[in-house]
């Protein structure tokens, strides 16, 4: 008999590469370096800074924001008693923070040590956009198409609350991201309880709203994120309304893209293409507006909820898992 031993190193010398086209990518599974204490921890976004340090939005309330270097070691936290669910950051061109928190309706703008500088929006008091975040436990108690003896989940109540939706309302209801154009303005997308984008002076005065609930041009279901290429256009990642959607930054829409995409969740830019990050892959875009390449496979291991790049090209997947230690992936641009 032939005693057989693999090897128990298979995952330090196989290589996964993602390539489509002129595209090619390795994933590097262990790219981050966390301490013990956030190991773990579910990463949901991240941002880059002109150094490559990556802002990582976490789940843990004592260390909601985590800076690490461009090898992907701990630097420092920072943010405790700041959030109550970050979703989104990302650093200005003057060296600030933009974080939204869904939960209090407010945008926060801190700087890199941590310091609240100012709130966009109303702390804790949500904008009025029909939303009913009970409406799942409604029809379970009274029985409607939901099965009385079905345990609650939390998903499905996610659904059938966006479902309630009416109207595009006021800033904040559940903010999901925030972004800074060339000129200082400031965008924000209004996703998880209300279907609207606002267009904000860098002075906080509110410019423009848009937006009404629904699937299709110029409409809303989940808008998950945004963000703005090099000519100020804005890129809205509609998750569950499976959308990319390109506007004007005075709210012309340009570009409606909704075929062939594993739900949209996060967008990032550099002076070339636009990449989007699914829930299963990436699709790149051209500044035409022309898709380039696709990256990824329905159900693979890109499943993106946070999406960001670096200044080499080099891409990162936030997979909010607090399952697994690989809460980020870096894909080497090869």
């Amino acid at each position: 008999m032939k005693m057989i031993k693999a090897n128990r190193d298979r995952d330090l010398i196989a290589q996964t590469i993602f390539k489509c086209g002129e595209f090619a990518y390795e994933l590097d599974k262990d790219f981050l370096t966390l301490p013990d204490f956030l190991r773990y921890t579910p990463i949901c976004t991240g941002c880059c800074d002109e150094n490559d340090n990556i802002y990582l939005a976490t789940r843990d309330r004592e260390r909601p924001i985590v800076v690490v270097d461009s090898n992907g070691n701990y630097i420092r936290d920072f943010g405790k008693n700041l959030f109550q669910f970050i979703h989104s950051v990302f650093v200005t061109n003057h060296g600030t923070l933009l974080c939204a928190d869904s939960n209090t309706h407010v945008i926060r703008e801190l700087t890199t040590d941590g310091e609240l500088i100012r709130d966009f929006g109303n702390y804790n008091k949500p904008s009025d956009s029909g939303y009913d975040a009970g409406i799942w436990r409604d029809m379970h108690r009274m029985g409607n198409m939901i099965p009385m003896n079905l345990p609650f989940q939390k998903d499905w109540c996610f659904i059938e609350s966006i479902k309630t939706i009416k109207r595009a309302a006021p800033p904040f209801n559940r903010p999901t991201c925030a972004v800074e154009t060339s000129k200082g303005d400031i965008f924000v997308s209004d996703g998880y309880a209300n279907c609207a984008l606002h267009k904000f002076s860098n002075d906080g005065s509110l410019l423009n709203t848009w937006g009404e609930p629904g699937m299709g041009p110029g409409k809303f279901f989940v808008m998950h994120s945004l963000w703005l290429d090099k000519k100020d256009r804005i890129w809205v990642a509609d998750r569950e309304g499976n959308s990319i959607q390109v506007f004007t930054d005075d709210g012309e829409l340009i570009a409606y893209c909704s075929e062939g995409l594993y739900q949209p969740s996060e967008i990032w830019a550099d002076d070339q293409y636009i990449y989007v990050g699914e829930r299963g892959g990436i699709t790149i875009f051209d500044y035409d507006v022309n898709v380039v390449a696709q990256l990824g496979f329905y159900m693979s291991s890109l499943m993106t909820h946070g999406f960001c790049g670096d200044s080499k090209g080099n891409l990162y997947i936030m997979t909010l898992s607090d399952a697994l230690p690989y809460s980020l992936l870096k894909l080497k641009r090869l």
